[in-house]
């Protein structure tokens, strides 16, 4: 085939590539301020300007490039930015940082729409536009969102409204002087709305882990006596704990989450 009309195809190719990009990119731009600067930046993504929407032309050229004929993930990020944007008040909105936005983009590659996980992304994204609200969008908080499982999501949602009790009595050998056979007395959770309720033990040790959420001790531990040969002896403990959020915690999601 003739060199020149290879360099033709290659580069109609190539274009064909970047426009969905474009698109995504000015449907954006349309609902943010300084409309003028951006689309500049739009027509000219390479050139080192220095302003906001060059940053996010570079943002979803990255996350987008390996996958752009997919043109069902191109129709996802407009109509996940769209509803994100729509949702802060056009007076209040500024371009989302690069930190945000990038991570955000490439979580919601691997998340089904409707979903609590697909939520508090398009919230975080919405509160990184918002003037009255950008200093919740930490920069951390995309990476730990893509950790979750939707019921985890869940359980955040219910403790940010919440505190729950857990009490648990633990026997204490008398051999050995440990305490063991941990047996649950109380457990106030409501597990109705998690998909795998049997793994709440499990999910709360994750978020523990993530510094978000736990089953803490809010008050002493009582002992429990027993009478053995006349004597009263401790056989055992009742531990009182409540599930709740972690300072770090209540700060993500009220970043993620619907006031």
């Amino acid at each position: 085939m003739n060199p020149q009309v290879v360099e033709k195809i290659v580069k109609r190719n190539a274009q064909r590539m970047a426009d969905p990009i474009e698109d995504i990119a000015k449907k954006l731009a349309k609902q943010l301020p300084m409309q003028e600067v951006y689309e500049d930046a739009i027509k000219n993504p390479a050139k080192e300007v220095g302003n906001i929407m060059s940053d996010i032309m570079k943002v979803l050229m990255l996350v987008a490039t390996p996958i752009q004929y997919m043109a069902a993930l191109q129709d996802r990020y407009r109509k996940f930015l769209d509803v994100s944007v729509r949702r802060v008040p056009q007076e209040q909105r500024i371009a989302p940082a690069p930190q945000i936005l990038g991570p955000v983009l490439e979580g919601i590659r691997y998340e089904p729409e409707s979903t609590p996980i697909n939520e508090m992304f398009s919230q975080l994204l919405s509160r990184s536009m918002d003037t009255q609200r950008v200093e919740e969008a930490h920069p951390s908080f995309p990476w730990i969102i893509r950790q979750l499982s939707s019921d985890e999501a869940v359980i955040l949602s219910r403790l940010r409204e919440a505190t729950y009790e857990y009490v648990y009595t633990s026997s204490l050998d008398q051999n050995t002087r440990r305490f063991t056979r941990e047996k649950t007395e109380i457990d106030e959770f409501p597990t109705d709305a998690l998909q795998f309720h049997q793994n709440l033990g499990f999910y709360m040790n994750h978020l523990s882990s993530l510094g978000l959420a736990g089953i803490y001790d809010y008050k002493n531990q009582e002992p429990i006596h027993e009478e053995i040969d006349g004597n009263q002896v401790q056989t055992g403990t009742k531990v009182f704990c409540k599930y709740q959020l972690t300072d770090v915690g209540r700060k993500f999601i009220n970043a993620c989450t619907t006031s």
